[in-house]
C-alpha cells in the first residue's frame, strides 16, 4: 500500500510540474494556459485527496480519479492551443505570401507612345 500511495503522490507532482510547464510554453495561449490551470489545480487536489481523506483506498481512488482526469484535461486543451496555433501560422505564412506575390501580378498597362 505504500507503493501505491507513494506513486500516487509522485504522479500527483508531476501532474503540477507538467502544468507548470505548459503554461510557461503557453506564450499567452488562452487554451493551453487553461489546461495548464486544469492540470495544475487538479494535481494539487490529488495531493490534498491523499492527506484529507482517512481511508487510504479512498483517497487512492479519489487521487486516480482526479489526477486522469487532469491529465486528460491538459491534453485536450494543450492540443486545442497546438492546433489553434499551427492554423494562425499558416494563415500569416498565406497573409505573407500574397503580400509577396500581389505586386507583381498587377497588370501591365500600355504606355501612350510619343
Amino acid at each position: 500500500m505504500e507503493a501505491w500511495m507513494l506513486a500516487a503522490v509522485v504522479l500527483a507532482i508531476v501532474l503540477v510540474i507538467a502544468g507548470g510547464i505548459a503554461w510557461w510554453l503557453a506564450r499567452g495561449c488562452r487554451l493551453t494556459i487553461v489546461g495548464a490551470t486544469g492540470a495544475v489545480v487538479g494535481g494539487v487536489l490529488s495531493l490534498i485527496a491523499l492527506v484529507v481523506l482517512l481511508d487510504p483506498e479512498a483517497g487512492l481512488r479519489a487521487a486516480a480519479i482526479i489526477t486522469t482526469g487532469s491529465g486528460v484535461w491538459l491534453l485536450a486543451w494543450a492540443l486545442a492551443g497546438g492546433i489553434r496555433g499551427q492554423r494562425l501560422l499558416r494563415a500569416e505564412e498565406r497573409a505573407d505570401a500574397a503580400a509577396r506575390v500581389a505586386p507583381s501580378v498587377l497588370p501591365v498597362t500600355a504606355t501612350a507612345e510619343r
